[in-house]
């Protein structure tokens, strides 16, 4: 068992080295995660690393998307995957680098090389404390489904991109950032069949995943809500941070969702929190551009193989491509295929009781969701 840079601290958790986990679940991943939004709108990015020790890949994406002079933009994709050994201690794939230079304070994230009309050198910077979720687990017919743990931190991005000859300067744009880490489903190939699904349980209640960190120039914060299609709520996460380090918990949170017409591709959401120790949070967010296709970046079965996160794909390949992001809710790709997103989330600025605030809005509903006005339509998504 060869030993890691890890192995040379005092941070064992199992009997065995670094270069293993405490499960042989081919799920298990750990990943980083990044936004980096212009709020004017001339460019927005999503950046992610995963590693998947049980599977021996490490993979990654970035994802750009720029606005058209009509209505909607282009989303710019660049997948990368590579064995993960022997090259077990580098966090990055192909051009793709990542580097913590002061843990929960300060990351670095690159992208070089003439191989890829991609460049980047940017430091992300923590504005906000880490906020760390409660523990998501669920089994079904006994197996255990996800197990796992993420961590959400509101912050700042400086540097600079070069996309497709085009050169950005980043300056105080909102960053933000998550790592989780465990089990989940959608990683490394498709579920084993246990059972008959029959009726798929979100088309039969329904479901609502909220998920918006922000922040504006004095405080920020991080919400998260799962409810029933009539809105009842059965997990309430959150955190509102100020500048100076205090935190209070949100304690209440309600929204309201403005839909693009038949559609379930949020155009406005208005929310408002409740903190512990009584403040109320008016909170409106609009869109920039599009939701995020996040079969781009390799989510929902991406690749071009199908396979999604975390799959063997040799000891290094990668792949380029550009999505079609004008109609409302349709993604066209390149083979000019229609995919309709299952996710729904973008990058989104607005305002926080009057001052401005960008951040990452993500309402997903599932089934029938009568208390925002999705009562006829059955689909899953």
């Amino acid at each position: 068992m060869p030993l890691t840079r890890l192995d040379e601290t005092l941070r064992h958790q199992i009997p065995t080295t670094f270069d293993h986990v405490g499960t042989s679940d081919p799920r298990f991943f750990d990943r980083y995660w990044f936004s980096c939004y212009d709020p004017a709108g001339s460019l927005t990015m999503i950046i992610g690393v995963g590693l998947y020790m049980n599977m021996n890949v490490f993979d990654g994406f970035v994802a750009c998307q720029v606005p058209r002079d009509d209505r909607g933009s282009n989303q710019r994709n660049f997948r990368f995957s590579r064995a993960l050994r022997p090259d077990i201690d580098r966090v990055g794939v192909g051009p793709l680098d990542i580097e913590i230079i002061e843990p929960f304070k300060s990351v670095r994230l690159t992208a070089s090389g003439d191989d890829h009309p991609i460049d980047m050198d940017l430091t992300w910077t923590g504005f906000l404390p880490p906020k760390e979720e409660d523990h998501h687990f669920s089994r079904v017919r006994g197996r255990v489904t996800q197990d796992y743990r993420r961590y959400t931190q509101v912050g700042r991005m400086d540097g600079a991109v070069t996309l497709d000859g085009t050169d950005y300067s980043v300056e105080g744009w909102w960053g933000g950032r998550d790592h989780s880490w465990g089990v989940r489903p959608q990683t490394a190939g498709p579920e084993p069949v246990t059972g008959e699904d029959g009726i798929d349980v979100r088309a039969q209640h329904g479901s609502v995943f909220y998920w918006l960190p922000f922040s504006c120039a004095d405080f920020g914060g991080h919400v998260q809500v799962h409810s029933t299609g009539d809105g009842r709520q059965h997990y309430l996460d959150g955190v509102i941070g100020q500048s100076d380090g205090t935190e209070t918990e949100v304690v209440a949170a309600e929204f309201e969702v403005d839909f693009w017409d038949d559609t379930r591709r949020w155009r406005q959401v208005r929310s408002q929190f409740t903190d512990s120790a009584g403040e109320v949070y008016e909170i409106e967010t609009n869109q920039i551009h599009r939701d995020w296709a996040m079969i781009g970046t390799g989510y929902d079965w991406g690749w071009e193989d199908g396979g999604g996160l975390g799959v063997y794909r040799g000891q290094y390949y990668s792949e380029t491509d550009t999505y079609d992001l004008s109609h409302p809710e349709n993604v066209v790709l390149p083979s000019g295929e229609v995919r309709v997103p299952g996710h729904r989330e973008a990058p989104a600025v607005g305002t926080v009781n009057g001052q401005p605030l960008a951040g990452h809005q993500i309402v997903i509903c599932s089934g029938r969701v009568p208390f925002l006005g999705l009562d006829d339509d059955v689909r899953p998504w």
